[in-house]
């Protein structure tokens, strides 16, 4: 067999471990990248490699070891802690000749120890962890950042960082880690600044990519000890640009006498009409308000108002969104209306979010492309600053984080009801 794949014109050896060797090498497959888009040589290599691969699981048969990762971490960390940087014994000749030196010196003299040889002169190959293994890598080692997020949330989360990992690997190839270079990034780079020009695409698209698989490599080569520059790899790689597409607020005069105005939102179910209003009111974002849940709403008080907040299974997008709003106008009729909650919609902020812009932009109820349902928010927010409401106040309706050091609990629900009155829509 062959056990060669191409991707994006150069060639893998690509073999799906043994059963026999299953319970000693418990990866399901195993990718090595050839360096070659030659398909003749590539298949010289990769026989080679299997030769290698076979030599390596009979080995591990003879002896009853385990393939381990952890076991490859550990040299490098005894390295570490022995004054030497690890590299392994293939790689040892590229060193300068006085490093090469030392090191032998140093494990011919009294500190001869087994584990020590290992160490310093290069025992285990560093763990070829390919892009696309990397990232599967790194969902696990971050479990931590989607501990409480719901399947919905997860998703979001995920999507862009698979979308940056595979944009990356359709430029360079389906690198291992330890391969990467500096010139791979900006190549990267130079990938995205063709496709801003020919796709009037916008640099901050760029920015993320980069950003995410920045965050991707530079984790996962920590963690499984990847001997990485990365600091030198990823330095500077950032686009610069306006990309002038900046969500503009709705006026005021328009929320009410043209948006919320009944007639033009017959078209869309009860529920999608009363988050609208309740959004338009407090300024809270889709996927706060359809995550509420019923005793999340609270109208039988003195002040109605909802508590926005984490829960198990659903996370917020940071620790300050956290926040109680008064109900006032146009809110305080939704939730009667939906003492519950908005049920239909319950952790579905993405469908009623393109429901809601696509009934708004096909009735014209979009003063610019520059608007979107989103834009409610920014209206919210110019409200609260066209009466000089306090910082601390707006920063705790708005869910923001609050610019000086924070004492006490924040502003008393009565305090924030009082600047609601003065920034309802509906009289």
């Amino acid at each position: 067999m062959l056990y060669l794949i191409q991707r994006a014109g150069h060639f893998y050896f690509n073999r799906r471990v043994p059963e026999a060797f299953r319970k000693l090498d418990t990866r399901s497959t195993i990718r090595h990248a050839l360096k070659t888009s030659d398909r003749k040589t590539a298949l010289r290599l990769a026989i080679a490699y299997n030769d290698q691969l076979e030599a390596y699981w009979n080995t591990l048969s003879q002896t009853g070891q385990r393939h381990s990762e952890e076991q490859y971490k550990a040299l490098v960390e005894r390295a570490k802690v022995l004054g030497f940087s690890y590299h392994t014994n293939s790689s040892l000749a590229e060193l300068p000749l006085q490093d090469i030196i030392r090191r032998l010196l140093y494990v011919e003299k009294e500190n001869y120890n087994e584990k020590h040889v290992e160490a310093i002169l290069g025992k285990s190959p560093a763990p070829a962890i390919l892009l696309d293994q990397a990232l599967l890598k790194y969902f696990d080692i971050a479990k931590d950042k989607t501990l409480y997020k719901s399947r919905n949330q997860l998703r979001k989360w995920e999507n862009p960082r698979k979308k940056a990992m595979s944009n990356f690997m359709k430029c360079i190839g389906n690198k291992s880690l330890a391969e990467l270079k500096r010139d791979d990034m900006m190549k990267f780079r130079d990938w995205w600044i063709g496709r801003v020009k020919t796709e009037n695409l916008v640099t901050s698209s760029a920015n993320k990519d980069l950003i995410y698989v920045k965050t991707i490599v530079s984790t996962v080569a920590e963690n499984l000890k990847i001997d990485l520059d990365t600091e030198h790899i990823f330095k500077k790689l950032l686009l610069t640009g306006d990309d002038n597409k900046r969500r503009l607020p709705f006026e005021t005069s328009f929320i009410v006498s043209t948006l919320l105005k009944p007639e033009n939102l017959k078209g869309l179910n009860e529920q999608a009409r009363w988050v609208l209003h309740a959004f338009a009111e407090t300024g809270a974002g889709l996927n706060e308000l359809t995550g509420l849940l019923t005793e999340d709403i609270i109208l039988n008080t003195n002040i109605p108002h909802i508590h926005i907040r984490p829960r198990k299974g659903r996370s917020l997008k940071t620790k300050f969104r956290e926040r109680m709003i008064p109900l006032v106008g146009y809110a305080l009729d939704a939730f009667k209306a939906c003492p519950n909650g908005f049920i239909e919609y319950h952790d579905r902020p993405d469908s009623l979010s393109g429901l809601i812009n696509k009934y708004l932009s096909e009735h014209n109820l979009m003063p610019s492309e520059q608007h979107t349902i989103y834009s409610l928010r920014h209206s919210f927010q110019d409200r609260l600053l066209a009466v000089n409401t306090p910082d601390r106040i707006q920063a705790d309706l708005m869910g923001h984080k609050f610019g000086r050091p924070r004492y006490g609990d924040g502003a008393t629900l009565t305090h924030k009801y009082e600047w609601m009155q003065r920034v309802r829509l509906k009289n």
